[in-house]
């Protein structure tokens, strides 16, 4: 009898297993951010971001994001992206769906991890206010060199809908980045980004970004990231319309410290050559407290503005918290 038994629970254990093996991890994060300047406050926007995530294979996983933005937009599919990791020749990886492509460092991050709360306003001018995002495929390769080192080329079915504009055509997106160990606690990671709109050679944008990472122990962290964009002049129509975009110069440069379990701290500079018609700038100071360790994060941010001849401060707090394994932040 006992043996009877035994059979019976290891028919079930393996029958439990067999389930997590294709039950994908589910995560739900949720938002609320609020926003004081020019004498006014507001709840600039509420958001829960829904995520699955799996492997369907030992060598293939499916990344599925949705988004609602606020109660009366409706939800959108943010990435939804299979990747084959392994098992292809030469070092190949493959990633094919709704997906950012590897084009610089910022838009392939969450807006939820930012320790400053919003995409600082140079590369929302340049990437959109969403970032950049569309159906395609991408091929990843690890060049067979003593350092890590990476190539990626993407062809995406829309391109950057940057400004309000609607978004172009067919679009190819390129990066090559290097990664080097500098000590057993610290590493750099360098990278030079190319866009081009397939049918309009003046529309293009080229990338450089730079990250810096210290992480000694668990809980504490030093992160210096900056990406500089340089976009040429360019016209064209647009549902019977012309579009003259400008020459822009744009970047920023972040620093955040996360010096013990619960809090971090940092800055980050901002520039646009040519942001409506005038030279913009920005410089913030952030700090983020972690109550509940990954679960939950309040953040501030105080910015100064300056476009032209004006100025304009603003705060800016936000609430965020997680339920599943796609944290609210990166811990």
């Amino acid at each position: 009898m006992r043996l009877v038994y035994f059979v019976i629970f290891s028919v079930a254990l393996g029958v439990l297993n067999a389930q997590t093996t294709v039950n994908p991890d589910i995560s739900v994060i949720g938002e609320l951010v609020g926003t004081w300047e020019n004498g006014s406050s507001q709840l600039q926007g509420s958001s829960v971001e829904l995520a699955f995530q799996g492997y369907v294979n030992p060598y293939a996983r499916v990344d599925v994001f949705l988004h609602k933005h606020m109660p009366e937009e409706p939800i959108e599919v943010e990435e939804a992206v299979l990747s084959i990791e392994r098992g292809l020749p030469f070092g190949l990886a493959l990633r094919t769906g709704k997906l950012r492509p590897d084009f610089g460092k910022i838009n392939g991050q969450h807006n939820h991890t930012f320790p400053q709360i919003a995409l600082p306003t140079p590369v929302e001018q340049i990437l959109s206010d969403e970032k950049w995002g569309a159906s395609g495929l991408e091929g990843r390769w690890l060049l067979p060199l003593p350092w890590y080192s990476n190539l990626s080329v993407a062809y995406l079915q829309n391109g950057i809908s940057a400004e309000g504009t609607p978004a172009p055509g067919p679009s190819m997106a390129s990066r090559y980045s290097v990664f080097i160990d500098l000590s057993p606690v610290s590493h750099l990671e360098t990278g030079v980004s190319y866009y081009q709109v397939l049918d309009k050679a003046d529309e293009n944008i080229k990338a450089l970004d730079l990250k810096y990472k210290w992480r000694p122990d668990k809980y504490r962290a030093l992160v210096w990231q900056t990406e500089l964009f340089n976009r040429p002049a360019s016209n064209h129509l647009a549902n019977g319309s012309l579009i003259v975009q400008p020459k822009v110069t744009a970047g920023y440069s972040l620093l955040n410290y996360q010096f013990n379990k619960v809090w971090n701290l940092g800055a980050i500079v901002d520039y646009s050559s040519n942001l409506d018609e005038a030279v913009y700038h920005s410089e913030g100071a952030f700090v983020g407290y972690s109550p509940a360790e990954e679960t939950t994060v309040v953040r501030l941010f105080l910015k100064q503005e300056h476009a032209g001849d004006d100025t304009n401060p603003q705060f800016m707090a936000q609430m965020l918290w997680s339920l599943g394994p796609h944290k609210a932040h990166q811990f």
